[in-house]
């Protein structure tokens, strides 16, 4: 049944590229919708994304936009023209309206990586390493109008590595999504799968810290609370790998002594940390400007004060 439905495909980023190659083998791929090519890097260098490289390759029709609002009529007359049966969003970078999410047969199924209704939003794994979750989740749901709100298909538990960084979790997990997609979107057209409403009383949002009109992470989130306990910090900065990466200033940093203290203000990122006997160990940082190093190299330039 599966190579004669033909599917869509949303998303922006390289971590989607298991999903891609699942839907590839197991359906008609008829059309990949991406962000256009984007400015990165300090110097600003026009890249194109992931997902696009992985269509031109793969001689699968795409469409690149800069807005959903510009570019709706576009996705729906392909959607249309192509046939398209059902479509998959993962790590798409735009909210996607009613109108698109009813245009093919059997609409748009987002995969979210939490056991939905918790951790509503865009940030779902770092919230739930710096809430020191020990399992999350991948849920399969119907797209609707709202914030990850729709009626879920599957809910499939995930074991959190109390060291894995969100960066490394967000890979495992999708390659794990990868694995059951083709079943689960033919489970559903077939019937097999009935969709079933989220208990809005158990809903929680993955909002930021600093700026919380936003599910998205902000640079100010990183920032390190030293109040707070060895495991809740070594939390912290496992979330915000690989950005926008934990960070302190030289002088908040409870157990050296700076010298000069002119270099108090200075920004130090905290790329890795360990507990060991319910102590945090912090592995490895970087200044400004400077190549990474391990925290002993740092530590010999300064006064250890504990």
């Amino acid at each position: 049944m599966s190579k004669n439905q033909n599917v869509a495909f949303f998303g922006t980023s390289d971590r989607s590229i298991p999903i891609l190659n699942a839907l590839k083998e197991n359906f008609n791929l008829a059309l990949v919708v991406t962000k256009a090519n984007r400015k990165v890097g300090r110097k600003q260098t026009l890249t194109e994304v992931a997902v696009k490289t992985w269509a031109k390759v793969n001689k699968v029709t795409y469409l690149e936009i800069k807005s959903i609002k510009e570019s709706r009529d576009d996705i729906i007359k392909l959607l249309t023209d192509k046939e398209v049966a059902i479509g998959v969003v993962a790590d798409f970078s735009f909210m996607i309206p009613r109108v698109i999410i009813d245009t093919p047969t059997y609409k748009l199924i987002n995969i979210h990586f939490s056991l939905l209704p918790k951790y509503r939003g865009a940030s779902p794994v770092q919230h739930a390493i710096l809430n020191g979750e020990t399992t999350t989740g991948i849920t399969y749901y119907i797209m609707d109008k709202g914030m990850d709100t729709g009626n879920i298909l599957t809910l499939e538990p995930y074991e959190i590595n109390q060291n894995v960084k969100s960066g490394e979790l967000y890979k495992l997990m999708f390659e794990h999504a990868a694995e059951i997609l083709p079943t689960v979107l033919e489970n559903y057209m077939s019937g097999e799968l009935v969709p079933k409403g989220q208990d809005e009383s158990n809903a929680t949002y993955c909002y930021s810290k600093t700026n919380p009109t936003t599910t998205h992470i902000e640079k100010e989130d990183a920032k390190i609370d030293w109040s707070l306990s060895p495991i809740q910090i070594h939390n912290h900065i496992r979330a915000y790998n690989p950005w926008p990466i934990a960070w302190t200033t030289l002088g908040e940093i409870p157990f050296i002594c700076l010298k000069p203290s002119k270099l108090s203000q200075t920004q130090l990122k905290v790329m890795d940390s360990e507990i060991v006997e319910g102590k945090l160990v912090i592995k490895e940082v970087q200044l400004p400007g400077k190549k990474r190093t391990d925290w002993q190299s740092f530590l010999n330039g300064y006064t250890v004060t504990n």
